[in-house]
């Protein structure tokens, strides 16, 4: 085994030129060696349940591995990458038909006024209600998941979804589609927290901000999607609205179908570093700034890890059960973590995020339907192209440029890592686009300019609900990767309550106060959202912010 001065010097180096020796051999655990040349060849596709040998080359580019993959070849970190898109595809578009099933109705506010014989407000509240229920059913679904997995939270969740949603369609009176839109809130929640737990437990820390982009913006692009296709089925199906809810329900069976066979379990008792095996400092040099040694040998190979796909009855197992776990104390646990700056800063921002773009999509129908614009509902539904546009294109800023930045610093590091709060430095490239959205819907819709200003405001938001939260719930993951999913249930629970506030007195504050004064609160509190980020930075490269399990910053 090479001494340490001889393997820090070789990380030196390697990490400033930004590449491997791809030439010679390459030493791994055991004292073995392999050809990196044979190492780099294009990985053969193994049949199931067979491993097959793959580089962590192209996106990993030197870096080390964060968190490490085991022997185990059960280890989701081990999982080939067509499986791992599988999964995050498939546990986001949960999300994506819960937040279209949820906010369709949108566009049918002044239908259902006139079928249900009901006040807007009355009206209104089949759509705030259904907010309120994704954030508290939060609360019963991680806990099912610590219990029994995630493949059967969320699985369960989209049975109960689905059923929700025939219950919406057949519903022939005002009270018993509100209790239809509160069960469809309460079983839509279950994705919110779970899946960026997903995305912590099989993928490295620098591929996460791709993988959450995904995440956020199919959960963001539902609210979308949902009052596009929506205006249209309004306007020209025979059953307008509840056609909607039938299509919402095929939509949730085939998202069933795909978690069914796609989604393995994810669940995976990482073992912690001992004393022993943690990388120690290397030199008092001050170039020598590395806190990785040889021993990361005994962990995992930095640059080759060998892949598995899981055998097919394995994929088919229904639940994980853990029976160490108490369903009461995961039920208490993420209240307790709301006591750390990290996870109260990102509840705030996003919950503050996501405001404005909801506030006005509640808004829309009043606004675009009236004089001067007179729009018809499909019109009205063709503005959340907009929406669309700017989800889009934070998901590649957000998400793949987020990444890039993480690398940069990455590389740049002599450990060739990043630590959590260095995340926050993405938000620089687009964090002034939807505060400055919010200022431009102010006078917009203040003044009733043009629509196609409206439409520009609102993509503009809607790149801000996407952008600055997905950055946040990347950090924060990363940040106390221990206890994740603790920290999403509290950040999806107090957001979702955050947000019902703004949204519950949504068209009555617009009606009262105007939308220059109410969107120029929005453009501080957004403000005041990115500011807070700046002592979190300071505060994280001082080491003065403590994590809940004592281990800032490990993956």
């Amino acid at each position: 085994m090479r001494g340490v001065e001889e393997l820090a010097s070789e990380n030196k180096d390697e990490t400033r030129s930004g590449r491997r020796n791809l030439g010679g051999k390459q030493h791994f655990r055991g004292g073995g060696e392999r050809s990196v040349d044979s190492a780099l060849s294009p990985p053969r596709r193994g049949t199931p349940g067979s491993p097959q040998s793959q580089l962590a080359h192209g996106g990993h580019r030197g870096l080390q591995l964060i968190s490490i993959p085991t022997d185990d070849p059960g280890d989701p970190l081990r999982w080939p990458s067509w499986l791992k898109l599988s999964v995050i595809l498939s546990t986001s578009l949960a999300n994506f038909v819960s937040n279209m099933g949820g906010a369709g109705l949108s566009v049918a506010v002044p239908v259902l006024m006139q079928q249900l014989q009901r006040s807007q407000e009355e009206v209104t509240q089949l759509l705030t209600l259904n907010f309120l229920f994704l954030g508290i059913g939060n609360i019963f679904w991680v806990p099912l998941a610590v219990k029994f997995g995630k493949r059967a939270s969320i699985i369960s969740s989209m049975l109960l979804q689905a059923g929700a949603l025939v219950w919406c369609a057949v519903a022939t009176g005002y009270d018993s589609l509100l209790g239809a839109r509160c069960v469809l809130g309460f079983a839509a929640a279950a994705g919110e927290s779970i899946v960026p737990e997903i995305v912590a437990d099989i993928f490295f820390v620098h591929e996460r901000a791709t993988m959450m982009a995904i995440y956020v913006v199919l959960i963001s692009g539902g609210s979308a999607v949902g009052p596009l296709i929506g205006g249209f089925m309004v306007e020209y199906a025979s059953g307008t609205w509840r056609s909607y809810m039938w299509l919402c329900f095929a939509l949730a069976s085939f998202n069933i179908v795909l978690l069914v066979f796609l989604f393995p379990e994810s669940t995976f008792k990482r073992p912690e570093p001992s004393q022993e095996q943690e990388l120690q400092p290397v030199a008092e040099h001050k170039e020598t700034t590395s806190s990785f040694i040889e021993n990361a040998s005994a962990a995992a190979p930095e640059d080759s890890y060998t892949t598995h796909t899981p055998p097919f009855k394995g994929v088919l197992r229904p639940f994980h059960y853990n029976k160490d776990a108490s369903f009461f104390k995961a039920v208490i646990s993420p209240l307790k973590l709301l006591v750390h700056p990290s996870v109260c800063w990102g509840i705030f921002t996003y919950g503050i995020s996501l405001s404005p773009q909801i506030i006005m999509i509640f808004n829309f129908s009043a606004l675009l339907e009236a004089p001067p614009y007179l729009f018809r509902s499909e019109y009205v539904g063709l503005m959340e192209i907009a929406a669309i546009v700017g989800f889009l294109l934070a998901c590649y800023g957000g998400g793949y440029l987020s990444d890039i930045v993480n690398r940069i610093i990455a590389q740049r590091s002599s450990s060739s890592s990043i630590r959590p709060e260095q995340r926050l430095i993405s938000l620089i490239p687009g964090m002034a686009i939807g505060p400055a959205g919010c200022i431009l819907l102010a006078f917009a819709c203040g003044h009733k300019l043009h629509w196609a200003t409206i439409a520009v405001g609102f993509g503009m938001v809607s790149f801000g609900t996407v952008y600055t939260p997905n950055i946040a719930l990347t950090y924060i993951v990363h940040l106390h990767q221990q206890d994740a999913a603790n920290c999403l249930v509290s950040i999806s629970l107090v957001k979702n309550l955050v947000a019902f506030t703004f949204l519950y007195v949504a068209v009555d504050w617009v009606e009262r106060e105007g939308y220059v004064q109410v969107f120029m609160i929005m453009f501080m509190l957004n403000v005041l959202a990115l500011l807070c980020a700046v002592p979190l930075y300071f505060l994280g490269r001082r080491k003065d912010l403590n994590v809940y399990n004592g281990m800032e910053g490990r993956a």
